[in-house]
């Protein structure tokens, strides 16, 4: 059996000043959190965890300084836990994966400090297979979130060749 790995970086570091205490608590479950100084850094060596458990009391104070319309995780969480909020058990999160990327677009939304994040990923395996190595590159900006996979760079490739004659055909 294989596994899949998916290393992530995301640079620059973040000011914490910038982070809503709703969003720093989730990313710290997501991804590891390297503080230095007033910022913090985050990173994974397998990628970013789709499942996580947010401690009700602790997610119910970071809540309090986030407001509906600055943070797309705390309407979330408002709209879908209401009940898990008010209680003292741990709130499950599932599918996290489809959740990270827009809670860093809110961060650089409001900061004076951030115009842009990135975020690099490298996809391996533990064993040689040809799905299991490749990348993603993303760039989140106030008004975009634009990425783009090696598969996805493959496929451009092939048709540019083949639409240049370079090839007959190819595997997009």
């Amino acid at each position: 059996m294989a596994d899949y790995y998916t290393p992530t970086v995301i640079d620059p570091m973040i000011p914490l000043a910038a982070m809503l205490p709703i969003e720093r608590l989730f990313l710290a479950q997501l991804f590891e959190e390297e503080l230095d100084g007033e910022s913090a850094y985050y990173c994974s060596e397998d990628g970013a965890r789709d499942l996580i458990s947010l401690p009700a009391v602790e997610a119910r104070a970071a809540l309090g300084a986030a407001t509906h319309e600055a943070s797309r995780l705390a309407q979330q969480l408002i709209d879908e836990q209401p009940d898990a909020i008010l209680g003292e058990d741990d709130i499950d999160l599932d599918m996290c994966g489809d959740l990270w990327a827009d809670v860093l677009q809110d961060i650089v939304r409001r900061s004076s400090d951030l115009d842009h994040l990135t975020v690099t990923m490298a996809f391996t395996c533990s064993k040689m297979r040809p799905d299991g190595f490749g990348g993603l590159a993303m760039l989140i900006t106030a008004s975009t979130i634009r990425s783009e996979s090696t598969h996805t760079l493959f496929d451009r490739f092939y048709t540019e060749a083949a639409a240049n004659g370079e090839i007959s055909r190819g595997d997009p």
